[in-house]
């Protein structure tokens, strides 16, 4: 579901919440006695204050009595249904930005928004990698940092190694664990991301940022593969600057996997990425050298 459908439902649902209100109310004026003697009362002293022949304080006394009958009667919220979402009021918007609520549903879409089978820490082998001591390590502060949620200090996670040295498979994992704690997740590979910066770069009407907006919206962030994508001018290196920046801004978690070293990505997205990415006050990185284990699902 992109950002304008998600909208749309909200505010679908909200029409047909206060409809059904409108019938009820309807309903319980025909079939409620007491209800239609204080609402007749209520509207002819309304009416009565409108043309200065009647006092407010016998209208707001009314009020209260009115109050009181449904209060009684228990049919407050189906009066007044309370909104879904008491931040936006259902209007899926606050101060001009989307609500959280939007977000929720958009990025909520797994078919969209995850490319890759997902799988949990207690799949994990130690085994088939030889029980590498960085392996283990890694797989349990991945593993700490999911369950910490947006209140983990790390935000930036780099697993950087081989073909094959469980890189993607340990990314998949937190994903899950992080769907699990209700944190939206975009799972994508790096091909993916230029893609929708590209579709980005080149929109020009009002749906331009639902291109985006997966990439810097959602929770946690994964990209996988950086370093195999295409390299396009105005693109690739400065959508995935801003992604970045924007993300690390709103304190929220990317983690990247690559097949490159440290200072191969220094060469390939320069000095401006790569400090964010790997901020050490943000960042937990491992860099794998252990032996291709495609015997495990990795992809």
């Amino acid at each position: 579901m992109n950002y304008s459908k998600a909208i749309n439902f909200i505010l679908a649902r909200r029409s047909n919440d206060l409809a059904d209100a409108d019938a009820f109310f309807k309903e319980l004026l025909d079939n409620n006695e007491q209800f239609r003697k204080i609402e007749l009362a209520v509207r002819e002293t309304e009416l009565a204050v409108a043309y200065g022949k009647a006092d407010k304080s016998t209208l707001t006394s009314l009020y209260r009595k009115r109050d009181e009958v449904i209060e009684k009667l228990g049919v407050r919220e189906k009066l007044a249904p309370p909104p879904h979402c008491p931040r936006c009021n259902d209007t899926g918007r606050v101060d001009g930005q989307f609500c959280s609520c939007v977000k929720m549903l958009a990025l909520s879409d797994k078919e969209n928004n995850i490319e890759f089978p997902l799988h949990s820490f207690s799949e994990v082998d130690f085994s088939l990698f030889n029980n590498d001591p960085l392996f283990i390590k890694t797989t349990k502060e991945l593993q700490m940092i999911a369950q910490k949620g947006e209140d983990a200090k790390r935000k930036n996670i780099n697993l950087l190694g081989a073909t094959g040295t469980g890189k993607t498979f340990l990314a998949s994992c937190f994903a899950s664990e992080s769907l699990e704690k209700g944190r939206t997740v975009t799972f994508i590979t790096a091909f993916t991301f230029v893609s929708k910066a590209l579709a980005y770069h080149t929109t020009f009407d009002t749906k331009k940022y639902e291109h985006l907006a997966p990439l810097i919206e959602s929770d946690v962030l994964i990209i996988d593969d950086l370093g195999t994508e295409s390299i396009f001018k105005n693109v690739t290196l400065e959508y995935l600057y801003h992604v970045i920046n924007e993300r690390q801004l709103k304190n929220l978690t990317t983690v990247i996997t690559s097949n490159l070293s440290i200072d191969a990505l220094g060469m390939r997205y320069g000095e401006r990425i790569i400090s964010r990415l790997f901020d050490k006050k943000l960042c937990y990185c491992a860099e794998f050298t252990s032996p291709d284990a495609r015997k495990i699902n990795v992809k």
